[in-house]
């Protein structure tokens, strides 16, 4: 099992094409539950992991809202303050949130960082809008192709739910940068806001974010 690379690949596209001087991040938000999917250098993902782990910052709030968020000054914004101590650490002076909407109760935002004040132009939001849409389809493909998978191969639902809770556990470790504790801390907190059940939570983030390996596919239980 290993996180896959598309939200990452997305996450340095659109650094790349929306400027030089920018960064860029990329959050899932399911059930209430935020992770670090993917970032374009690792100060962006630092500040993202922060977020992830006080679950507040501009990307959660625009995810929750459903509207950019636009952060002209980091300095000056309140409210954040884990994830504004280390987007100023990381020497980052402006930030923009733009989410995108992959279904019910599952969202994405791409997260911008620049080191220059307030780059956000009318076209740099048109950008960053088209690219968090189309990171939002294909989270959106990726969850229907598992789930067909899935039925076809049984591989999730020939696990035992002590075991997704297990692999879930693993990705938000490795995705929020966390303790084992504060990770299952993250997926029962997630599962009881909105009582959904722990599985159900477990089993998206592990179609939405994990690649399965040849072994895993031959042997779900790991006997």
């Amino acid at each position: 099992m290993s996180i896959s690379s598309y939200p990452e690949e997305f996450a340095r596209r659109a650094a790349t094409v929306l400027g030089l001087d920018i960064e860029a991040s990329v959050i899932v938000r399911d059930h209430q539950l935020s992770l670090r999917a993917g970032s374009s250098s690792p100060a962006s993902a630092r500040c993202d992991q922060a977020e992830t782990a006080a679950n507040a910052g501009p990307c959660v709030d625009a995810m929750d809202k459903r509207s950019v968020r636009v952060v002209p000054s980091i300095a000056d914004s309140t409210g954040w303050e884990r994830w504004r101590e280390q987007a100023l650490a990381e020497g980052y002076v402006s930030a923009l949130a733009v989410p995108a909407l992959v279904r019910e109760d599952l969202a994405v935002a791409l997260n911008l960082y620049s080191r220059s004040p307030d780059p956000w132009t009318p076209e740099v939001l048109t950008a960053a809008d088209g690219y968090a849409q189309l990171i939002a389809s294909m989270v959106r493909v990726r969850l229907q192709l598992a789930e067909i998978e899935d039925a076809a191969a049984g591989l999730y639902r020939n696990m035992g739910d002590a075991l997704v809770a297990e692999r879930a556990v693993g990705a938000i470790m490795q995705t929020n940068g966390c303790s084992e504790d504060q990770a299952r801390h993250i997926l029962e907190s997630a599962s009881k806001h909105r009582s959904v059940d722990r599985r159900e939570v477990a089993e998206t983030i592990l179609r939405a974010l994990v690649d399965v390996d040849a072994g895993d596919q031959q042997d779900p239980l790991g006997g």
